[in-house]
């Protein structure tokens, strides 16, 4: 299983929320056997199979990746090292730099004097340095606007123009997409509606520069839902029963979600608001990266909106912030729904037994997950 590298931790990167090790050290030693799946076999199966067996937390995807043809010329070619943006989200848009690993998120200029700025997002995804199978993208490096700093001299100019004004920058962790394997069985199982589209017309999607990022956002708490055909493949939705009906380990996704949540909680100390969580591929190897070979990954993101909690107040307290934001906003629709028995089960599994052994790191005696789980259920039975 591939480990993480440690982050820089210089005097420009910001200090850490916590040096939390509690979900590391649980999951360092969890082995779970890796699924190697050929992207030339899988695209002789049907699509429904395609997507059960690829999107699973087991599933490492050998492919022809194209992004590894780009990525080695532009490497050896500065010319080649084009930016692209791959991303926009509530603090700023996340590009892309041809041959480079990581990827850089410029703020909404402006989003600065907000509590809800970049530097805020940046210092709490400095609390999930964690060995688990649940991923945040790591941050490598704050970039003040105000810094005379060589990054910003010779890259704002190669943006796209509305986008040279001065801001915060951030440089972090690629999640890389979902291969093209993966997003051509989207493609037929999401937006065809049984209607066969011609190979032509499904390459000239592919071929579209925002489908090629391609991340799916995992509804568990959400049974169905629109596919919009102008959005496409970027953020996709996965909706409960598509995946049921392709054969998606949704139990296991559940137990993710699950300890997901409970290291945003009590590891990070945060409420959850507005964060994603989403099916993303990883480069394998450990010294360098092998863009071949793909880990398909659980990755939580997006903690801009997120709030710190008050750790000294009374538990029913600390309890509420938690509870109010994993019943609204896109939240609702990652987490399982108790009217989803089995579903919710193993959300709870993932949950306690992971947030437990948090606790007992922490030494932490005066909260009760089992208590704070079952206000939960209720709290849910009334909002949603």
């Amino acid at each position: 299983m591939t480990q993480r590298r440690k982050v820089n931790t210089s005097s420009e990167s910001g200090g850490v929320l916590s040096d939390y090790s509690a979900a590391s050290s649980i999951a360092r030693n969890a082995q779970i056997a890796q699924l190697f799946l050929s992207a030339i076999d899988l695209a002789q199966m049907p699509d429904p199979t395609i997507l059960s067996r690829s999107l699973s937390l087991r599933s490492v995807i050998s492919t022809t990746s194209s992004f590894r043809k780009r990525f080695q010329l532009a490497t050896k070619s500065p010319h080649l090292q084009e930016i692209n943006q791959i991303g926009i989200g509530m603090q700023g848009a996340v590009f892309e730099q041809v041959g480079h690993p990581l990827v850089f998120k410029k703020e909404i200029p402006g989003n600065e004097h907000l509590s809800t700025n970049l530097r805020h997002e940046f210092t709490i995804h400095r609390a999930f340095l964690l060995h688990c199978r649940v991923w945040v993208p790591k941050p490598f490096q704050f970039i003040a606007q105000s810094q005379d700093h060589e990054f910003l001299q010779n890259t704002f100019s190669k943006l796209p123009q509305k986008y040279r004004v001065p801001s915060d920058v951030v440089k972090m962790e690629r999640i890389l997409p979902l291969p093209k394997v993966i997003r051509r069985a989207l493609i037929n199982q999401c937006y065809c509606h049984g209607k066969q589209l011609k190979n032509t017309e499904i390459e000239s999607v592919l071929q579209d520069t925002a489908n090629k990022h391609c991340l799916a956002r995992v509804y568990l708490g959400k049974k169905c839902g629109t596919f919009h055909p102008e959005t496409l493949l970027r953020n996709i939705p996965l909706y409960l029963d598509m995946m049921e009906s392709v054969g998606i380990d949704t139990l296991g996704l559940a137990t993710m979600m699950g300890k997901a949540y409970v290291i945003l909680h009590w590891g990070a100390g945060v409420d959850g608001d507005d964060v994603e969580l989403v099916l993303g591929s990883a480069a394998t190897g450990s010294s360098s990266p092998d863009f071949q070979h793909r880990e398909i990954r659980l990755d939580l993101l997006d903690f801009g909106q997120c709030t710190m909690v008050d750790f000294d107040q009374d538990p029913d307290i600390i309890y509420q912030p938690f509870k109010g934001a994993m019943v609204t906003g896109d939240n609702q629709d990652f987490i399982p729904r108790p009217t989803s028995p089995a579903l919710f089960t193993a959300f709870k599994e993932g949950y306690l037994e992971t947030g437990n052994l948090v606790l007992a790191q922490k030494k932490e005696t005066r909260l009760d997950l089992q208590e704070f789980i079952s206000q939960y259920e209720e709290y849910a039975e009334d909002f949603l």
